[in-house]
């Protein structure tokens, strides 16, 4: 049967969300923020979105290699270059930092900066050890500043407009969600953290937190049962593909698949009563200003009724919109992402990661 394309623009436009952010009263100041670690992300997550953001002045960088935090300096135009992290953790002219060091150094540049009495953006994951969260989540409140763990997806109106979709139950039941997040590694990642196991390397602790914050945000996993499985026959015995699947409290299937070695997708599907939702290159947005959609295929019976409805939004960069809210929430204009949902994250990275490798080294019966 033919496909009808419906174009249906989403009741929450991008414009009008911005505009909303807009109408409440600011603070014109620019937060001064120093750049901790001059890694290969920031200029997509911090340098590039800044120019987008009047809110938010890069003041300084700093990086263990001088010549490197030299070099992005020059090429950002970035005024200060510090000759040690300390030395810009001391300097009072800053208000926040943004950590981009490697995995295992978040947790004590965290509490390091948080004690100096800056605000801090941190690259996911918050840290590797779970049972650094209560001393990350004491400093911040002892020292009256914010931490926020830099998870962009959740900075876009897609996932709540999401939430809202299967709350009113337009399209009956939500059955079944299927995630794909599956990114080639350039290079095989060598000289990466993402080939080393004791630096948080592997593609389920690199993407799965993007899976966990999407089921969070649009079903909840409260009293979920999580399990995992991988061959971990990557480099150095990293998980080069992870399967996961989520038990949900409402009887709700959630299977995912991560992968360094599968070809590139950022892909959900949802499956509902009286139709199938999916949400394709939600990734995307962390490259530009793109576009996300939802393309709802109606059901009748079980059965596909050749009815399709695009439901799109307004194109935009998440890394701006994360940057932003950042801003907002340092002055004041804005509250936190919850910072229980992100020791949640963690918990659970690590939990489930265990028991795959407990399970792939128990011999079998």
């Amino acid at each position: 049967m033919k496909e009808n394309h419906n174009i249906v623009q989403l009741p929450v436009r991008m414009d009008e969300y911005l505009m909303s952010l807009q109408s409440i009263p600011r603070i014109e100041v620019p937060v001064r923020m120093g750049i901790l670690g001059c890694s290969g992300i920031v200029p997509r997550a911090v340098l590039e979105p800044s120019a987008h953001v009047s809110t938010i002045e890069i003041a300084g960088a700093v990086n263990r290699t001088y010549d490197k935090a030299r070099q992005m300096a020059d090429q950002y135009g970035i005024p200060t270059v510090y000759n040690s992290l300390d030395e810009l953790l001391a300097d009072e002219q800053l208000d926040a930092v943004y950590i981009g060091l490697g995995n295992r150094l978040h947790a004590p540049w965290i509490r390091r900066a948080l004690a100096a009495g800056k605000h801090v953006l941190v690259e996911k994951p918050l840290c590797l050890d779970p049972a650094e969260l209560d001393g990350l989540e004491e400093t911040a409140r002892r020292s009256g500043v914010h931490l926020t763990e830099g998870i962009m997806i959740a900075h876009h109106p897609w996932q709540q407009e999401l939430r809202s979709c299967i709350q009113s139950g337009q399209y009956g039941e939500l059955q079944r969600i299927q995630t794909r997040i599956t990114i080639p590694a350039r290079d095989g990642h060598a000289g990466n953290y993402r080939s080393q196991p004791q630096q948080g390397g592997g593609c389920f602790w690199d993407l799965g937190c993007y899976w966990l914050q999407f089921l969070q945000a649009v079903t909840g996993i409260e009293q979920a049962q999580f399990e995992g499985k991988s061959d971990f026959d990557g480099p150095n015995g990293c998980d080069w593909t992870f399967e996961a699947q989520a038990r949900l409290q409402n009887g709700i299937i959630a299977d995912a698949i991560f992968s360094f070695e599968q070809p590139y997708a950022s892909r959900h599907i949802l499956h509902f009563e009286h139709a199938t939702l999916t949400i394709n290159d939600f990734f995307r947005c962390n490259l530009g200003f793109y576009r996300i959609k939802f393309k709802v295929a109606l059901l009748q019976n079980g059965a596909g009724t050749g009815e399709v409805h695009q439901h799109v939004f307004d194109p935009v960069n998440y890394y701006v919109n994360q940057l932003r809210f950042f801003s907002d929430v340092v002055r004041g204009q804005q509250t936190n992402l919850s910072f229980a949902e992100s020791a949640e994250r963690i918990r659970l990275l690590s939990s489930i990661y265990a028991a795959a490798r407990k399970s792939m080294m128990m011999p079998e019966l």
